[in-house]
C-alpha cells in the first residue's frame, strides 16, 4: 500500500535554501526480485554519484524518469519517495514514461541526435520530426512537475544535461523569475557541426532562457557563446549572452567526485578483503593489472584501448602471462544501431585477443555489468594501471575516481587526450586513441614506470581532484547563480562579466 509522504517527513528533508535537481536519470532505482521482494540499487555512471553526493549533503528535491520496474511500487500517491532508501536525506520524485516517449525523446532525439552531434566520434547524428516533438512535449512535462515541486519561489531549480534543453522556457510561463542554471554534462559542438540539427535555434533559445549555463571546459563554452551569436544575432560578451531581454550567463566549471567518499571506502579496513575477492572472482594471478571501467558506448575508446593492448604483448612478449586486464563496460541504450554495432565489435574483439594469448591464460577479463562503489574502489585499488581512452569526452569521472582510490599513492592514470579530465590531470600518461602504436608506447611506459614517479604523479593527481570535489563544483554553479547581481544587467558590448564569487565550500 502507498501512502503520501507527510509534510514533516518532506520539510523535514528540504535544506534552508531550497534546491531542486532535475535529471532524466533518477540516482536510485527499485527492482522486483523473484521471490517478490523489492531490492534497490544506485545508479550507475559518475554523474549520478556526484549528484548524489551533493543532494545526500545538502537535502531537497530530485525529478527524475522513473524506470525500475518496481519504481511505482514503492513511491507515495504523489510519486515521491525519500532516498537513500537506507539513510534518507532527500526526496526524488519520478516522472513516467511511455515506451514511445522513452524511444522518441530519450533514444531518439536525445541519443541519436544530440549525443553524437556533441561527440565527435564519427558517429552520424540522426534527427527526425516526430523525436523532436516527443522531446519538446517531454521537456514541458518535467516542467510541469516542477511546478507542483517548487518548495517556493526563492527555491534554485538546477537542470542536468541535453535531455532537458527546453525545461526552462516552458517552467518560465508560470514562474518567470524562478533562478535556474543547467549544466551541460557533454561537449558543445562547434557552430559549424551545430548546423546538422534542424531545430538548433529552438535548443539554443531555451538554454538562454536559464539565468547561467554551465559547461565542463572553456572550449564549450567558447563554442556555446558562438554558436548564440553566429544563429541568434545576439549580443555577446566573454561571459554572457543578452537574448529576449534576459542576460544568461555562460561559464565553465568542470565536475568533480565526492573525494572523501571514496577515500574513506579506500581506506576502510575491508579494502584488502574486497581487493582479494575480486582477484579470485576474475581469477586474475597476473603481477600486473589494468583496468578500465565505462558505458558500453562509442564514445569510450574500448576498441582502441584493446587494440593498443594487443600491440603491447605482440611488441613485448616478456609480458604475456604476467597481464591481465579487466574490462568492465556497462550496457548502455542497447536498442540503438549504433551502440549494438559497437558491442558486436568489442565481443569479437575480446574473443580474438584471449584466443592469441590463451595459452598464457588470456589477456582480457570482460565484465558487462556495473560494480557498486565499494566493489569499484576495491578495483582501482588492485589496479596498477587505469585507461581512459575516450575518443571524446565532457569530463569522464572514472579518471578522477581512479585518482580518489589511490591513497596508497602508486598506480598509473592513461588518460586520453580527449577527455575533458585531461585538462585538469596533466601528471596523468596523456595518449591519443587513435595513434595505436603511440597508445601502446605510453602503456609500455606505465607498466615500466619507477615507484618514484609513479608516486609524484599520483601525489599531484590527488591534489587536483581533492581540490576540485564536487562539492566545490555544485558552490561555483550554485553560488554563481545566487550571486548574480540584476543591476549588472544588460551589460553593454564586449563587457566582460563576472559574478560576485566567494571561496567554494561544502554545500
Amino acid at each position: 500500500m502507498r501512502t503520501k509522504l507527510s509534510n514533516s517527513d518532506i520539510l523535514e528533508h528540504q535544506p534552508k535554501q531550497p534546491l531542486v535537481v532535475v535529471s532524466n536519470r533518477e540516482p536510485y532505482q527499485h527492482f522486483s526480485c523473484e521471490d517478490g521482494s523489492v531490492k534497490w540499487t544506485l545508479t550507475t555512471g559518475g554523474v549520478s554519484v556526484a549528484l548524489d553526493a551533493l543532494m545526500r549533503e545538502r537535502g531537497g528535491i530530485w525529478i527524475a524518469h522513473g524506470s525500475g520496474d518496481a519504481d511505482r511500487d514503492v513511491v507515495d500517491s504523489d510519486d515521491r519517495i525519500l532516498v537513500p532508501p537506507d539513510n534518507p536525506t532527500y526526496t526524488l520524485r519520478r516522472i513516467w514514461l511511455t515506451n514511445d516517449e522513452a524511444n522518441h525523446y530519450y533514444e531518439g532525439f536525445a541519443n541519436e541526435g544530440l549525443w553524437p552531434l556533441c561527440h565527435e566520434a564519427h558517429v552520424r547524428p540522426i534527427f527526425r520530426t516526430a523525436d523532436w516533438q516527443y522531446y519538446q512535449s517531454v521537456n514541458a512535462r518535467f516542467a510541469s512537475v516542477i511546478e507542483e515541486e517548487l518548495p517556493d519561489r526563492s527555491a534554485t531549480v538546477f537542470i542536468q544535461d541535453y535531455h532537458l534543453a527546453l525545461v526552462t522556457t516552458k517552467l518560465r510561463k508560470k514562474y518567470p523569475d524562478v533562478k535556474t542554471a543547467l549544466f551541460w554534462h557533454i561537449p558543445w559542438p562547434s557552430p559549424e557541426r551545430l548546423r546538422m540539427c534542424p531545430w538548433r535555434k529552438e535548443i539554443l533559445t531555451g538554454l538562454l532562457s536559464n539565468d547561467l549555463i554551465a559547461f565542463q571546459l572553456d572550449r564549450d563554452r567558447r563554442n556555446f557563446i558562438a554558436a548564440t551569436h553566429e544563429e541568434l544575432g545576439v549580443d555577446t560578451t566573454q561571459s554572457t549572452v543578452n537574448f529576449n531581454k534576459r542576460v544568461t550567463v555562460i561559464q565553465a566549471i568542470p565536475i568533480g567526485v565526492d573525494y572523501d567518499r571514496i577515500q574513506k571506502i579506500s581506506s576502510s579496513p575491508s579494502i584488502n578483503v574486497d581487493m582479494k575477492r575480486l582477484r579470485n572472482e576474475f581469477k586474475i594471478t597476473t603481477p600486473i593489472v589494468g583496468v578500465g571501467v565505462d558505458r558500453l558506448d562509442y564514445t569510450k575508446g574500448i576498441p582502441e584501448r584493446l587494440e593498443a593492448l594487443d600491440l603491447l604483448l605482440q611488441r613485448r612478449p616478456d609480458l604475456r602471462g604476467l597481464i591481465a586486464f579487466i574490462q568492465i563496460a556497462v550496457p548502455s541504450r542497447s536498442t540503438i544501431e549504433s551502440y549494438v554495432t559497437v558491442e558486436a565489435a568489442i565481443d569479437r574483439k575480446v574473443r580474438a585477443i584471449n584466443k592469441r594469448y590463451e595459452a598464457w591464460g588470456g589477456l582480457i577479463r570482460y565484465r558487462k555489468s556495473a560494480l557498486k562503489i565499494k566493489r569499484l574502489v576495491a578495483l582501482f585499488r588492485l589496479a596498477n594501471f587505469c585507461i581512459v581512452s575516450s575518443l571524446h569526452d565532457g569530463m569522464n569521472l572514472v579518471a578522477k575516481e581512479f585518482v580518489s582510490a589511490r591513497d596508497d599513492l602508486d598506480g598509473v592514470l592513461v588518460l586520453s587526450e580527449f577527455a575533458g579530465a585531461a585538462q585538469e590531470l596533466t601528471e596523468a600518461m596523456i595518449i591519443n586513441p587513435y595513434n595505436v602504436e603511440g597508445f601502446a608506447d605510453v602503456l609500455e611506459q606505465a607498466i615500466d614506470m619507477k615507484l618514484n614517479e609513479r608516486q609524484s604523479r599520483m601525489r599531484e593527481l590527488r591534489r587536483v581532484v581533492a581540490g576540485r570535489n564536487v562539492f566545490s563544483w555544485a558552490s561555483d554553479v550554485l553560488d554563481g547563480l545566487e550571486n548574480i547581481d540584476p543591476k549588472a544587467f544588460p551589460p553593454t558590448p564586449g563587457q566582460s562579466f563576472t559574478v560576485r564569487s566567494r571561496e567554494p565550500s561544502r554545500l
